[in-house]
Parts: structure tokens; sequence; C-alpha cells
């Protein structure tokens, strides 16, 4: 006990300086959000002093992410390309594509995550030193943190394309019904799919939209929605492309082809939702031998231990 206590205390330095790091990251980080404001008031001030006349007030407006941390990301992000092979810089370009990450580019990803890392470093090494640990721990440590800081963006980045392609899966099935029955209406498909855009507004949607937007920029139906297959990057949604790019080819029915993909899709669904039914006893057996199992173990046999001691070991008192 008294060894884990001056454990405890020789690692209370490197904690609240852990703490404190963060603590002041964290509070930069919400000062340099910008705050919600009421888009009403903002255009009734816009209207009120009028546009801005010089191009510095223009780069004033804009948030403190793009006047500073982009320019400030963008710079390591030059240095961390050339040493990243082009094939790696590609991969990361398909992650933020099928993640629907717009408005971050892969140098901003490349950049924010050397910024990470080299920070995450500094920490380990700030650590170490307060800690006063030998060569091996103090190599461990720092790798450790630069390992985490390298791996949580690709992770995140993973996460949010898994949650992005559950929201399409889900979605899907009432989407094609409404498109369906705004085809068997007597609309046309990009009128229908308008339709659709403008009922709800999600991530199928938005993908909806930019199909129209590059359709009225003059790229074929048929390119626009091979581009978007390969930014969703979805079975489902794959099989609902080819089936209606061959209906236009072959002159079928697009409103025959629609509701047969519909109830495909709903059995797929139902399908999915089965077998994830099927895994969860799979999944439970986990935290119930790790989680349940002990305290049992330990209400039922506790009582016995001190017997079972006296009884085998006379030596020992309890």
């Amino acid at each position: 006990m008294l060894s884990m206590l001056t454990a405890i205390k020789e690692w209370l330095p490197a904690i609240a300086g852990f703490l404190a790091f963060f603590g002041v990251l964290f509070v930069v980080i919400g000062f340099a959000l910008p705050a919600r404001r009421d888009p009403l008031e903002v255009r009734l001030q816009d209207y009120g002093r009028g546009a801005p006349i010089t191009l510095e007030e223009i780069e004033m407006q804009a948030p403190f992410t793009e006047r500073f941390l982009r320019p400030f990301t963008s710079q390591f992000a030059r240095a961390f390309a050339r040493f990243t092979p082009a094939a790696a810089l590609e991969g990361v370009q398909r992650q933020l594509v099928l993640a629907g990450a717009q408005r971050m580019t892969v140098s901003d990803f490349v950049g924010l995550r050397g910024l990470l890392t080299i920070v995450f470093i500094g920490l380990g090494v700030a650590v170490s030193l307060a800690s006063g640990q030998t060569a091996f721990p103090f190599i461990l440590i720092v790798v450790a943190f630069g390992s985490i800081a390298y791996l949580v963006p690709g992770l995140l980045l993973r996460q949010a394309t898994n949650r992005r392609r559950a929201e399409i899966t889900s979605v899907m099935p009432d989407a094609i019904d409404l498109l369906t029955i705004s085809v068997e209406a007597g609309l046309g498909f990009d009128q229908a799919l308008l339709r659709v855009v403008r009922k709800s507004r999600n991530a199928l949607t938005t993908e909806f939209g930019r199909v129209l937007y590059e359709m009225q920029f003059g790229v074929t139906r048929r390119d626009a929605l091979h581009s978007m297959q390969e930014r969703v990057g979805l079975e489902d949604l794959s099989s609902v492309v080819a089936a209606i790019i061959q209906a236009e080819q072959l002159g079928a029915s697009l409103a025959n082809v629609l509701r047969v993909q519909s109830v495909e899709m709903r059995v797929r669904r139902r399908q999915h939702a089965e077998r994830l039914i099927h895994l969860a006893p799979v999944k439970m057996l986990f935290p119930i031998a790790f989680l349940i199992f002990p305290p049992v173990f330990i209400v039922v046999l506790g009582p016995a231990i001190p017997g079972i001691v006296r009884t085998f070991l006379p030596g020992i008192t309890l």
C-alpha cells in the first residue's frame, strides 16, 4: 500500500501537467470557435451597416479556424506530404470522400495529424521528464503518445464514414419509396429527385442534390449517378444506380424498377437486423464473463474463503 501511494505521488506532477495542458487547449479551442448567432440577427446587422468594403474587413469576417488554423496546418501538410507516399495520400482522399468531409482537404487532414503528433510527442517528453523515467520507459511513453495522436484522426474519420453509411442505409428505403411514388405520379426522374431533396435533409438527399447540381452543369445522368455511387460506396445504393441506368438504356419502366429495388432493399434491411439479433448473444458473452461473473463469484465464494484458508493453510489467520 505504501509503495502504491509513493508511486501515485510520483505521478501527480505528470498527471497535473497533463490535465493543465488539455484544460488550456480546450479553453483556447472554446474561444477560437465562433459563437452561434441567430441568422435573422446577422442579416439585419449586415443590412444596417452595409456590406464590407475593404478586403481586410472581408478577411476578418472569416472564422478563426479559416484565418489561422488552416494556414498553420497547411505548412505542416507540405512538410509531411513530402514523406508520405502517393498511395497513402490517395487513401486519405478516398476516406474523406466516403466520410462526406467536403470542407476538409487532404492537406488539412495530413497537417492536422502531423500537428497533433508533434504536440503529443512533446507532451510525452514532458510527462517522461516530469516523472523521472529511465531510457526505455521514456522512449515507450513518447512512442505511445505519438502513436495515439497519429491513429486517432484516422479512427475518427472511419467512425464518421460508418455513421454516414448507417444514416444513408436507414433512410434509403423511404427515399426510394418517395422517388417511386413521384415517378408513378407522372414526374420525370429529375423532378422526382428534386422532390425527394426538398422533402427531407440527410446525407442521402445531400448526395441527390449534388447529382442534380452536376446535371445542371452538363454532366450526364449516368456519370452523375456513378460519381454518387463512388462517393458513398454502399452496395445497396450501387444496385439502385445500376438498375436506374439499365432501365434508362433499355427503355424499361423506371417506376417498376424503383418499386422492385425498394422491396429488395427493405428485405435486405430486415435480414441485416435479424443478423444483428443473432449476433447479440455472442457480443453479450464478453461483458457477462468479465463484468458479471466475477462479482457473482465474489459474493457466493467470499464468505467461504476464510474457512478454506484455515483448512488448507492453518498457519495463516484471516
